[in-house]
This record gives C-alpha cells, sequence and structure tokens, in this order.
C-alpha cells in the first residue's frame, strides 16, 4: 500500500485528514491540590480568576495560537461530575 493509499484508508477509518500526534507530559504542577498536566509544547499559567494554557499549533503550513481557559474556582466539567458520582456513591451506601 503506499502513502496515499494509507492516507485515505486512515481518513475513510477515522475522518479525520492527516496526521495528529500529542505531546508527551513533561511533568504534573500541583497548585491549590490540582494537578495539571504540563506538555513540552505548551505554557500552563496559574492565576487568581482563571488557569490558561498557551500552546502554538501548526497545521497546513498555517500557525494557530491555542488557549484553553479553566476557572480557578474549581467549577470544571470535571470537578461537576466527579461530585456526581461521590452524591450517588454516598447515595448508594446508604440505601444499602
Amino acid at each position: 500500500m503506499d502513502r496515499k493509499e494509507s492516507f485515505a484508508r486512515h481518513y475513510l477509518e477515522t475522518g479525520v485528514l492527516g496526521a495528529y500526534e500529542t505531546a508527551e507530559v513533561a511533568w504534573d504542577e500541583v497548585v491549590n491540590g490540582k494537578c495539571a498536566p504540563c506538555f513540552e509544547d505548551a505554557m500552563v499559567v496559574f492565576g487568581t480568576e482563571q488557569t490558561h494554557i498557551d500552546r502554538r499549533m501548526d497545521i497546513g503550513g498555517r500557525s494557530f495560537r491555542i488557549r484553553s481557559v479553566f476557572p480557578a474556582a474549581g467549577h470544571t466539567p470535571t470537578d461537576k461530575l466527579l461530585a456526581l458520582i461521590d452524591a450517588e456513591l454516598e447515595k448508594s451506601t446508604h440505601s444499602a
């Protein structure tokens, strides 16, 4: 199978055209009891109001700046999901 056939097969199977490779976690930063993975290609900034992660991505010869913003107050979707799981577990232990 040549390279073009490989790209075509990948696109048909995944719906993603081209390669996508994630960077490895370089270290974990712990701030206020929360762990944040830090990557070699990103900068994490912890503020009082929010935490944001900045990175630059090169796609198709164009450069993009990406910023992910998370509230510092602990109201992330992950925090809400964990609270829901804890509430369900507590409810099931009281009813058993």
